[in-house]
């Protein structure tokens, strides 16, 4: 048997992304879908959300929403399926199983399939003799032949058992796969053997589930992993036994971890929804899932989604495992974030922080607005997780790092230039920008010292923190009563050598 090529372009072509909900959305079947997605936007075909569910004792119905929420969150949009007026939900096998029980039952009529009573106990027993052997194991097919009366059950070899239905398949000759990703793939049938099509308890296998609908669906291409490479000459094996052409199939190489070892949660996060909610961007993550397998030229790292829709073809995909590297995905991340629109960029911030700390705090109660933080912190800036970091102080009571205040508690002259400081930024007037950075730069060349030395102390005294956004833009957003309170509490401090970190909890009481 041989699943031959064809020509098939434009909107002819398409393509589904059939997840199993059993789990969150993580990174290998996020770049599976982006692929599928890719394909049908770049050929003006479809694309098709499949869902499936047979493993019916793990798949639940959070994990759908989880699926459903993170491929929009992408923006991988689907072109059809149940619902009206647009909102198409995916389609789920076991809302179709009436389909794949009258393929079934065509089967068994044609005699390309049959009943199989074996136990539980005497499929063991066939598989201890495989390993004593040291061969692989393959069904005897000890049913196969069983004549009709016993095939209904009746007494005989059935014995009035439960039974499952299996495929006959060919005990000679291979099935070839022309992959798409990795060239022509040979399986031996007779390591096949007849496998399971119904369980006893009705319920299609995987593999003749996905066959059915593939064909049902008119599916021509099936990007996916290459873990289902295995599967692939058993859905050919079904789509033919029905009469059906089976699609073109492409399997993906794995996403591997800095360790060359298969991609893992010890490598860092690996759902979409942790990168999310550590911050990504959308487009950067599609824009780095895109290049885990896929290239347009030796240079080109950079494209937006309209980019990869008009550049992306399947035979640019090599069959190399790709390895995930989570700096490079860190600095696409902030490349992305500095080329938004400051206005762009507190919008998503805006939707962001409900989630974190700083949740409902800005614009309230006095504290500065997201758009009087974003110029200050956009280009420091490699996740919107960032952005709570480098601006909590503007929000929080003050809680100084160990570092921060290991290093004022050891300068000797902390006190001295705070003083100093505090000194200059009364005099100020009007309170802004231009006006706090000549004063403090006047101050610094008065009491001869650089301004680099000057403002350490300072900065740790008002923020709590070593590294913050640029210190006059940081005075101006936190205003001169607060700047002054936290200089005083700074000044206030007593053996704080000893201590981790200290908390102002009553911080700006007047």
């Amino acid at each position: 048997m041989e699943n031959s090529v064809n020509d098939l372009k434009g909107s002819d072509i398409r393509v589904r992304f059939a997840p199993s909900p059993t789990g969150h959305l993580h990174l290998g079947g996020a770049r599976t879908a982006l692929y599928n997605w890719l394909l049908a936007r770049s050929s003006g075909g479809a694309f098709v959300l499949r869902i499936e569910d047979t493993d019916t004792e793990r798949s639940n119905d959070a994990a759908i929403d989880q699926i459903i929420t993170s491929l929009s969150w992408l923006g991988l949009d689907w072109d059809e399926g149940p619902g009206v007026g647009g909102a198409h939900g995916p389609y789920r096998q076991m809302e179709r199983r009436q389909l794949y029980a009258d393929a079934a039952e065509r089967l068994l009529a044609e005699k390309r399939a049959y009943r199989c009573y074996c136990t539980p106990e005497e499929l063991d027993g066939e598989r201890r003799e495989a390993r004593k052997r040291e061969v692989p194991y393959v069904y005897s097919g000890r049913c196969r032949n069983l004549e009709a009366s016993v095939d209904a059950g009746n007494g005989g070899g059935g014995r009035g058992r439960e039974s499952v239905i299996r495929l006959k398949t060919p005990s000679e000759g291979h099935t070839l796969v022309h992959d798409l990703v990795r060239g022509e793939v040979s399986f031996e049938n007779a390591l096949c053997g007849d496998f399971i099509l119904v369980r006893s308890n009705g319920v299609p296998t995987y593999n003749f589930a996905v066959a059915i609908d593939d064909t049902a669906m008119e599916i021509t291409h099936v990007i996916r992993g290459d873990d289902h490479l295995p599967n692939t000459p058993k859905q050919i094996m079904v789509a033919e036994a029905l009469g059906k052409k089976p699609p073109l199939y492409g399997h993906l190489p794995l996403i591997l971890g800095p360790d060359r070892a298969p991609l893992s949660k010890r490598h860092g996060a690996v759902s979409i929804e942790e990168f999310r909610s550590r911050g990504f961007l959308r487009e950067a993550l599609c824009n780095y899932l895109a290049l885990l397998g896929w290239s347009f030229d030796a240079e080109s790292t950079l494209f937006s989604m309209d980019e990869l829709v008009e550049k992306f073809s399947i035979e640019r995909v090599g069959s190399t495992a790709a390895a995930f590297d989570m700096d490079k995905l860190l600095w696409m991340n902030g490349h992305y974030i500095r080329e938004l629109e400051p206005v762009e960029l507190a919008e998503r911030l805006e939707a962001y922080l409900p989630g974190t700390k700083l949740a409902g705090l800005p614009g309230r109660d006095g504290n500065p607005d997201i758009d009087d933080l974003v110029p200050l912190v956009q280009e420091k800036m490699k996740t919107l997780e960032d952005f709570v970091e480098l601006t909590d102080f503007f929000f929080l009571p003050l809680e100084f790092e160990k570092k921060a205040l290991r290093k004022l508690t050891g300068n000797d002259r902390a006190a001295e230039l705070l003083d100093a400081a505090a000194e200059a930024l009364q005099q100020v007037e009007p309170f802004d920008i231009e006006n706090i950075e000549a004063a403090l730069r006047r101050k610094a060349d008065e009491i001869d010292v650089k301004l680099g030395k000057f403002l350490q102390p300072l900065r740790i005294a008002v923020s709590g923190k070593t590294v913050t956004p640029g210190m006059f833009e940081t005075l101006s957003v936190l205003g001169r009563d607060k700047s002054l309170d936290r200089i005083t509490n700074a000044l206030t401090l007593r053996d704080v050598g000893s201590q981790s970190s200290i908390t102002q909890d009553q911080e700006d009481a007047g």
